[in-house]
């Protein structure tokens, strides 16, 4: 199958899981478990089985991994595997906030062909194969210029559940050192906004692979850069992803600073 029938799979997929969102808006408040740093909602169990479903219909035979059955999966060392976030931004879906989005990718022996990242709240849909432009909304989008840190705006996470003094660390470290560091919740779409050119950096100490997996394809495409800087088990990374100027690596030593190498 090529990427482009791959990605075709792909945005159905993300759009049947958005609008199964959408149509549930009013169960907002139905949850398995919350916590300070994170919300498990029973929209995300019934998100990636409608994603799931979409991809079945097209793929039967193909692995699925999905961040609510991550370690379930089968393995597909030649075959594709679907990677799923159904709900990237619980905690801003649980509290009403627009900044969310449904994130879909495909990857065969190892390497990413299609990914989607769709926001319905925000009316933005993110796309790209592995041998096409990124796009938004069907328009072709490329990362910024910047590369001097002053002018640098850096999206990141406030993700206290592993290490919280390391992540007000990194936190302050980027503060002091570019314009301005935003946290927004959402980690595919924060990428996507690197993309889009809205802003020049992301920085997450602590992030797993269906969280990145469409997004950081979507950056690639649209000339960025991005790579894992510690990995902290099968799944859990510290990532990194700029748009590709020499910014990146400036960021990239400010980061290894803080975290005191």
């Amino acid at each position: 199958m090529t990427p482009d029938a791959l990605l075709n799979i792909a945005r159905l997929a993300a759009k049947r899981a958005g609008h199964h969102a959408m149509d549930n808006m009013h169960r907002r408040d139905e949850v398995n478990a919350i916590s300070q740093d994170d919300v498990k909602h029973v929209l995300d169990v019934e998100c990636q089985e409608v994603a799931t479903a979409a991809i079945r219909e097209a793929c039967p035979g193909d692995a699925i991994m999905g961040e609510e059955t991550a370690g379930e999966e089968l393995p597909a060392p030649e075959g594709n595997e679907w990677i799923i976030d159904p709900i990237d931004g619980t905690v801003n879906f649980f509290h009403g906030l627009p900044y969310w989005c449904c994130s879909v990718a495909v990857r065969r022996n190892g390497v990413i062909q299609a990914g989607v990242v769709y926001a319905p709240e925000m009316r933005l849909l993110f796309e790209a194969t592995i041998d096409s432009p990124a796009y938004c909304n069907g328009q072709p989008i490329r990362c910024s210029t910047r590369d001097d840190p002053v002018h640098a705006l850096v999206l990141t996470s406030s993700d206290r559940s592993h290490d919280p003094a390391q992540a007000l660390r990194y936190f302050t470290a980027l503060a002091r050192f570019i314009q301005r560091p935003r946290v927004m919740g959402a980690a595919a779409l924060d990428i996507c906004m690197v993309a889009r050119g809205g802003a020049d950096g992301f920085f997450e100490h602590s992030i797993y692979l269906w969280d990145v997996a469409a997004a950081a394809l979507i950056l690639a495409r649209a000339g960025g850069t991005s790579e894992t800087l510690v990995r902290h088990g099968r799944y859990r990374m510290s990532f990194l992803a700029s748009n590709g100027t020499s910014l990146h690596d400036e960021l990239k030593r400010c980061i290894i600073a803080a975290r005191g190498e």
